[in-house]
């Protein structure tokens, strides 16, 4: 494959064809803290795979075939999820890249600017016929079917904010507790407040509380501030509507009764996102084509395949996570799953590669040439 880096940190390996629209196929490099090895990296190395297969079987493909390794979806360098993906579509404007700061104060921009590498600079293809991601489900339900891989219908919506309390810094030895504005009081009777949303929701939707600053931070001072990160996750946008009126209204009440001030950031997000319907069905009749039933899953975790389902026919391929576990040291899919969606994804291709489809072109944000 001819290989490089875009200006957005995105790895680019790309096997040239006679036709215009490009097959796409990979996932993401990057992890979380403590994270485990399939997550993302699993749909790349796929990719990879195919790639070698057709060459070293001599097969050529009527569409230019490329692999791509986005390289921050993860969202915990910026906070800002997909950001690759978005940063390529223009969905995250070049004026704001100086505005993402990681925890040592570095921008984005500065990031994209010292990239050494030594790889030449390429480009993904704008025409492009599909989009297909093969990744780690995540979660357990694929395990506890005892099947090997799934198509994915879907890619649930999720919306998230930060909620800041804000009372009053003291001593914790001399201040009463009759005389206490405790901030995080607030912040901890709010985080059972977003697990009751959630937990009422009877499966429709999840929520989620995973990072909790208290300041000034020191074990004899009361803390003056608590901020709260808050995520809810449905395959409902209405639900997912309910749940952050509900959080707002819970944050207010909690506030008043406690005698804080309480800031709640603008919540951003995505709706629900469905996969490509024919592609679907090509990763369906791929599945049935090397033995497999025809299983399909929804995605309660955020994927480039996403964002790019916004302009391109996307579709994506679940192999099983070990007793549900991911983002954990712990991850692991079996070595016999891998091989079934690597096969799965490469029937996909060739299945695609064979028939005609209208495709759809990506607004792609690279500086002018």
């Amino acid at each position: 494959m001819r290989v490089g880096v875009d200006e957005f940190g995105n790895l680019i390996g790309s096997r040239p064809s006679e036709l215009g629209s490009a097959l796409l196929a990979g996932s993401h490099l990057d992890t979380v803290p403590q994270g485990g090895m399939f997550d993302g990296a699993l749909g790349v190395v796929a990719a990879i795979e195919c790639a070698r297969v057709l060459h070293e079987g001599g097969r050529s493909l009527r569409h230019p075939f490329v692999a791509i390794a986005f390289a921050e979806e993860e969202g915990y360098t910026f906070g800002s999820g997909t950001l690759s993906s978005r940063s390529l579509l223009g969905e995250m404007p070049r004026d704001q890249f100086s505005e993402l700061v990681d925890r040592s104060g570095r921008t984005y921009d500065e990031y994209l600017r010292a990239r050494a590498h030594g790889l030449p600079q390429a480009h993904v293809p704008a025409q492009v016929r599909a989009y297909i991601e093969l990744h780690a489900e995540q979660g357990p339900h694929l395990e506890r079917m005892a099947k090997q891989v799934a198509s994915v219908d879907q890619i649930v919506g999720s919306q998230r904010t930060v909620v800041t309390f804000e009372g009053r810094a003291a001593h914790a030895g001399t201040t009463p507790m009759d005389r206490r504005a405790d901030a995080l009081l607030g912040g901890a009777e709010f985080v059972l407040a977003v697990n009751e949303i959630a937990t009422a929701s009877n499966g429709r939707g999840v929520g989620t509380v995973g990072e909790l600053h208290a300041y000034p931070g020191a074990r004899n001072v009361i803390p003056g501030k608590t901020a709260l990160s808050v995520e809810f996750r449905s395959q409902d946008d209405t639900w997912l509507t309910s749940a952050r009126e509900r959080a707002d209204g819970a944050a207010g009440k909690i506030a008043g009764r406690r005698k804080l001030g309480v800031r709640v950031t603008p919540w951003t997000g995505s709706l629900v996102q469905p996969m490509d319907s024919g592609l679907q069905q090509a990763i369906l009749a791929a599945m049935r084509l090397a033995g497999h039933d025809a299983v399909t899953l929804s995605s309660w975790a955020g994927h480039d395949a996403g964002i790019l389902a916004r302009y391109v026919p996307s579709g994506m391929i679940f192999v099983p996570s070990t007793g549900g576990i991911s983002h954990a040291p712990e991850e692991h899919t079996p070595w016999p799953a891998v091989e079934a969606g690597t096969h799965v994804l490469l029937e996909t291709i060739l299945r695609l590669d064979a028939t005609d489809g209208t495709g759809g072109t990506l607004p792609l944000a690279y500086a002018a040439r």
